[in-house]
């Protein structure tokens, strides 16, 4: 078969590299730097002339032409050569875009174009943006195929596609946990979904928002209450208003007030003061919704029953009280607690607001999730985030740890883009405990996993003395099952 390619820039070079064997090629360009690099190529023949003319175009063989590839550095002689092409009646006319706004001038005449700046774009696009997998144009560029990750902020979770009443793009497919899912009106997406958006290229910015922009959901997936204990006047001034903060600036929707039951009061008059107790926790709050919750007895025995009956999206305790021995053990019981109610606690030490985050940058489970808490504390709340990445010396660690510290610290700044949330990332070498006391120096909140690695000793142990000697109030975050 017959091939004439007008222009011997790179696309045409790459081209020629591609092409198989059953092709017999003449390619037609002005300039003699250019065609010396691909003169002598088997199958390959040169001419060196203007492509546009179409007395060299006919005695280069236009009128037997199986193909035409309009490729030079100017859409206007570009054109010119399809237009010549398509009246000697060629099968296929092909033209290379110079300019990716010229596209249309090209479909106008029916030409299949291809833009390698748009091409380029994608690919680095790609390279860039972690959530989307690929991207390929088809029909002429006026569609695209889309393949997204869906990260556990992404606003159509717990979505059915009929829900999402989308008008320039339909959901082709997903892979999930490496089942391959073809989707209908009831399918709801998940965390984690791989899915393959088909959708106008004109609607390219609106399909990446609605599937990679990242929504705030802590404390949502764990419930919509923040619970406190009260049972004290000390309590007003502490855990419920810092109770009343954290619902104004997060998900959660109201307060529950744990408190005795009335009915178990041994006197009328405790009685009567747990009632003035809970009418002054209700002005405590300044209009946060709360509801009361009375128990028998206070003690951590009921917190497992409270949370799995209750919505329960944190709990805000007091800290451990001070102590060598027993302010550890208290601290190692709040991680523990923690991790068997399967619900964050928020240590309350009064430091709201919180306009600096800290949290460690690790890719474990137990890292991954105090960053999204982090990350959708800080979209509530406005505040910075600053990503602890600590580092064993070097005999311990060997030389790859800072290189891996750098990924972490990266891929926390990813997440938290998606929600507009700025990261500031510090790599320490030494102990990890003295590493983030420093740095909640300058901070309001602590943020820490208290999942998987902190069910094994050192994790305990790292989590705990951090909770323990913090000046600030610590979010405990269990790994949500």
């Amino acid at each position: 078969m017959k091939a004439i390619v007008v222009g011997a820039g790179g696309a045409t070079r790459e081209l020629l590299r591609r092409l198989g064997e059953a092709w017999n090629v003449t390619v037609i360009e002005s300039s003699e730097t250019r065609l010396a690099e691909i003169r002598g190529k088997q199958g390959i023949q040169t001419v060196q002339g203007d492509g546009t003319s179409r007395l060299i175009l006919q005695r280069c063989g236009l009128e037997e032409a199986d193909a035409v590839v309009a490729a030079c550095d100017d859409d206007e002689a570009n054109l010119e050569v399809c237009r010549f092409a398509q009246e000697a009646g060629v099968l296929r006319v092909v033209a290379v875009a110079a300019s990716p706004e010229r596209l249309s001038s090209y479909r106008q005449m029916g030409i299949t174009a291809f833009s390698p700046d748009s091409l380029v774009s994608r690919r680095v696009e790609l390279s860039l943006e972690h959530r989307r997998y690929s991207s390929m144009a088809f029909a002429d560029g006026r569609a695209e195929a889309i393949e997204f990750h869906l990260g556990h902020d992404a606003p159509v979770l717990g979505k059915a596609l009929k829900e999402l009443h989308a008008g320039h793009w339909i959901i082709g497919a997903i892979l999930r946990n490496e089942e391959l899912i073809i989707p209908h009106g009831d399918t709801v997406l998940q965390a984690g979904d791989r899915v393959t958006v088909v959708g106008l290229g004109a609607h390219f910015p609106e399909i990446v928002r609605t599937f990679t922009a990242g929504e705030a959901r802590f404390p949502l997936d764990f419930g919509k209450q923040a619970a406190v204990i009260l049972d004290s006047e000390e309590d007003l001034s502490g855990p419920v208003a810092e109770a009343a903060h954290f619902v104004r600036n997060s998900a959660a929707d109201s307060v529950l007030l744990i408190h005795r039951d009335p009915a178990t009061a041994q006197n009328s008059d405790m009685a009567s003061d747990i009632h003035s107790l809970l009418e002054r926790a209700s002005d405590a709050l300044e209009g946060v919704e709360a509801r009361p919750c009375p128990v028998k007895a206070f003690g951590a025995r009921i917190f497992p029953e409270l949370c799995n009956r209750e919505s329960i999206g944190a709990l805000i305790l007091r800290p451990p009280r001070e102590g060598p021995v027993m302010g550890r053990l208290r601290s190692h019981n709040l991680v523990l607690l923690a991790r068997r109610v399967n619900t964050p606690i928020l240590i309350a030490r009064g430091t709201y607001p919180y306009r600096s985050i800290v949290v460690p940058a690790r890719q474990t489970l137990s890292g991954l999730a105090a960053e999204r808490a982090a990350i959708d504390l800080a979209r509530y709340m406005h505040a910075d985030v600053t990503g602890m990445a600590i580092v064993d010396p070097t005999f311990i660690a060997g030389s790859g740890a800072p290189k891996k510290a750098r990924k972490d610290i990266g891929w926390l700044k990813q997440e938290a883009a998606m929600q507009n949330v700025n990261v500031r990332g510090k790599i320490k070498r030494g102990n990890p405990v003295r590493s983030f006391i420093e740095a909640s120096d300058s901070a309001d909140l602590l943020v820490l996993g208290a999942g998987e690695g902190a069910g094994r000793r050192l994790g305990v142990a790292i989590t705990t003395h951090i909770a323990r000697r913090s000046k600030k109030s610590v979010l405990l975050v269990p790994v949500r099952e």
